[in-house]
């Protein structure tokens, strides 16, 4: 198995930790924290290593031999800018993909994708860099994914859809066949979109309604 290093111990970590191992391709060596009271510590059986700064990724890069990474903290604030900076030290993200994930061949993925247990990916989406897939989503056909987008559980997104970059899909959305949700934008718990959505704002509701601008990141 690769060697990998973990960035983030909050209770997204507890997720990529067991999808990891149920994969069973990677081997977690520790956890990196912006947090550095947690240096140290023991998370879910391993090691906080320290912070994500250039000196320790160097020091993390000799002593384990290995530059592979995931992302594993949930907050959207962070997401983009903390994979982009790994990437821009010389680290490379992973894919992490449970078994029981069905995930043709015809499908085009970025780096640094988790697909969680019961995802079903039918053919031919593209799913770009640092993407989340929770329990139990779909993609379905010709779906677009951009980066850095958060798909939560039970979402379904029907054929032709298109996520925008940086966006986070809430437990149980429904986006219609055809539908583009904008970059960074939020899509609230149990929402029916059937209309297009722009960029940088949050709606929820059946139909799917803008409430307000996201301000959030």
């Amino acid at each position: 198995m690769e060697d990998i290093i973990l960035i983030g111990c909050g209770q997204h970590c507890g997720v990529v930790t067991y999808n990891v191992k149920e994969q069973g391709k990677y081997n977690i060596v520790g956890i990196l924290d912006a947090d550095e009271s947690k240096t140290s510590a023991t998370v879910l059986g391993h090691k906080v290593l320290g912070n994500y700064d250039a000196t320790t990724l160097e020091r993390i890069k000799n002593t384990y031999h290995t530059n592979k990474f995931f992302i594993s903290f949930g907050a959207m604030k962070y997401r983009k800018s903390v994979f982009e900076y790994m990437r821009n030290q010389g680290w490379e993200a992973v894919n992490i993909i449970h078994p029981n994930a069905i995930v043709p061949p015809s499908v085009k993925l970025g780096q640094g994708v988790l697909i969680e247990c019961g995802c079903l990916i039918t053919p031919n989406p593209v799913i770009g860099d640092n993407v989340v897939v929770n329990t139990g989503s779909q993609i379905n056909h010709d779906n677009v994914i951009g980066n850095h987008v958060f798909i939560a559980g039970g979402v379904i997104l029907s054929g032709g859809v298109t996520i925008k970059e940086n966006s986070l899909i809430d437990d149980g959305v429904i986006v219609a066949l055809g539908k583009t949700v904008g970059a960074n934008s939020v899509v609230g718990a149990g929402a029916v979109v059937v209309k297009d959505l722009p960029d940088g704002v949050v709606a929820y509701g059946n139909p799917a309604k803008i409430i307000r601008p996201n301000d959030k990141w």
